[in-house]
């Protein structure tokens, strides 16, 4: 499996793991607790720019991540403008873009490992209530990793229909992804339990 970390020694990259989930954390509160205003929507694309850039991601990374983002953003708009005026509807598919936005650069800045970690560290005295550290940091890196699985299998799935050089519908990809993705977990999940971490 691969993740989608990007090797770099940017201030953000040498951060503890702790640290820069907290900030993010703080980071979607403040987000949510502000007045809808133009400012907002502006300011909630500019944060996420100013960290793609603090953490040397390039531009051509940010657009991939929106174009990658784009259906999420017409689900938001249009099932905010059917309950909210418009400045709302704006004003929250920004901050729910501004946090994913950030929670890339977290991922493309730290280890799988170190968020595990983390997770596995915070969890500990919840020991005493049946809560295993170890099998929820487990859950925790197979999530993340297979972020990078599924993209992987989507990129494959087009290049292969594009090499055919046929003309498909623009969802014509999505069965052989769906199909490519059950049959991943079903091999993660063979994995794991010929090395026993069903038990």
């Amino acid at each position: 499996m691969i993740s989608l970390y990007l090797p770099g020694t940017s201030p953000i990259h040498r951060a503890p793991a702790w640290l820069k989930l907290l900030v993010l954390a703080l980071g979607a509160i403040v987000l949510s607790l502000l007045p809808n205003s133009w400012g907002l929507a502006a300011a909630a694309f500019l944060l996420p720019a100013l960290a793609y850039a603090a953490a040397g991601l390039s531009a051509r990374i940010m657009a991939r991540d929106l174009r990658a983002m784009l259906v999420l953003v017409i689900f938001l708009v249009g099932t905010q403008l059917i309950f909210s005026p418009p400045l709302a509807a704006v004003c929250n598919t920004a901050r729910v873009l501004a946090v994913v936005l950030l929670a890339q650069v977290l991922t493309r800045t730290t280890r799988v490992q170190e968020m595990v970690e983390v997770a596995q560290t915070c969890l500990r005295p919840l020991r005493r209530v049946g809560v295993s550290p170890t099998a929820v940091g487990l859950a925790m890196a197979l999530a993340i990793t297979s972020i990078g699985q599924v993209a992987g299998i989507v990129t494959q799935v087009r290049q292969a229909q594009r090499s055919r050089g046929v003309r498909l519908a623009p969802w014509a990809w999505v069965m052989p992804v769906l199909v490519l993705t059950l049959r991943h977990a079903d091999d993660v999940g063979d994995a794991l339990q010929a090395r026993g971490a069903a038990d």
